[in-house]
C-alpha cells in the first residue's frame, strides 16, 4: 500500500457547492466539514474532478482501474485508488501595512493537519501540536510586525508556536498569521448572472474559497507507485468556463 499526501494550492477562486437550498443572502454556499465548519472538498467531488481531468488522456482501462467503473446491473467495480477529503489548512486574509494579504491558519487547521499526517506515518511536518493563548481582545497572531489583519489588532506569535509552524513553512510560507477560528470571518461572496439574448435573466450570490488558499489531501494506492501525474493544473468544482477552481497539486511526502 502506498500513501501519498498532497498540498493543493488554489490558483484562482474555488467554488465547490454544498448543493443545499437555503434562504440566506448567499444563494450557493461552499461545502463545509461537518465537525469544524471549515471549507472542504469531499472525496467524491475530488475523485470526480480528478477522473475528469485524467480521462482526457484517453486511456479508458487505466481510468477504470484507478477510479472504478459501472459494470452494469447496478453494480460498481471499485477503483484501486482511495481518495480522502481535501481539508483547508490556510487561507489569505487582508492586512494593512507592508503587505496586501497574508496566509492565515487556525489552531484547529494546523493540528488537524499534523494529526492526519501522523496517522498515515507522515512525520516530516512534526508531531508537536500547536497550542496558543490569545491575548484579550486579539483574534490574530502574526510573525510580521506592524500589520493589522482584517483591520484588527494583531499580537505576536509566541516562540513555542513558531517552532510548530516552522515545519509548515514550505506549505504556507514564512510569513503567517494564526486566527482563533476561521468561522468568525466570512468567505468572499461574488455575484453571478446568466445572460440570455444579451440580457441578464438571473442573478445569484455564492461563496468562494479565495485564491492562494491551501488545502491538503491523501490518496492511497494498492502499491508504492503513484501512477497519476499531477504536474498539470487541475480544475476542481464548478464554473469551468469562467476560470474558477484552477489548482496545483504538490506531493508532501
Amino acid at each position: 500500500m502506498g500513501v501519498f499526501a498532497y498540498k493543493i494550492n488554489c490558483l484562482t477562486n474555488l467554488h465547490v457547492g454544498s448543493g443545499d437550498l437555503n434562504y440566506n443572502i448567499v444563494d450557493n454556499e461552499v461545502e463545509r466539514d461537518a465537525v469544524t465548519g471549515y471549507p472542504v472538498v469531499h472525496a467524491s467531488g475530488l475523485k470526480g474532478a480528478l477522473r475528469e481531468h485524467f480521462s482526457k488522456k484517453n486511456d479508458k482501462d487505466f481510468i477504470n482501474d484507478v477510479f472504478g467503473q459501472d459494470v452494469g446491473d447496478d453494480e460498481i467495480k471499485a477503483g484501486d485508488y482511495k481518495f480522502l477529503d481535501a481539508y483547508l489548512l490556510a487561507r489569505p486574509m487582508r492586512v494593512s501595512g507592508q503587505l496586501a494579504s497574508i496566509p492565515v491558519v487556525s489552531e484547529k487547521s494546523v493540528n488537524d493537519f499534523i494529526r492526519r499526517m501522523n496517522a498515515f506515518g507522515i512525520t516530516e511536518y512534526g508531531t508537536e501540536y500547536l497550542c496558543v493563548d490569545f491575548p484579550k481582545n486579539v483574534n490574530f497572531l502574526s510573525n510580521v510586525s506592524g500589520i493589522n489583519v482584517e483591520a484588527e489588532t494583531t499580537g505576536a506569535i509566541p516562540a513555542e508556536a513558531m517552532n510548530v509552524l516552522k515545519g509548515l513553512e514550505n506549505l504556507i510560507g514564512n510569513k503567517v498569521a494564526i486566527v482563533k477560528d476561521f468561522n468568525d470571518y466570512d468567505l468572499p461572496v461574488v455575484a453571478r448572472n446568466q445572460l440570455k439574448e444579451g440580457e441578464s435573466v438571473n442573478l445569484w450570490y455564492e461563496e468562494v474559497v479565495p485564491h492562494d488558499s491551501v488545502f491538503y489531501t491523501v490518496i492511497i494506492t494498492p502499491d508504492d507507485n503513484m501512477k497519476l501525474d499531477f504536474g498539470e493544473i487541475i480544475q476542481i468544482g464548478g464554473h469551468a468556463s469562467i476560470g474558477c477552481g484552477f489548482t496545483k497539486f504538490a506531493m508532501l511526502n
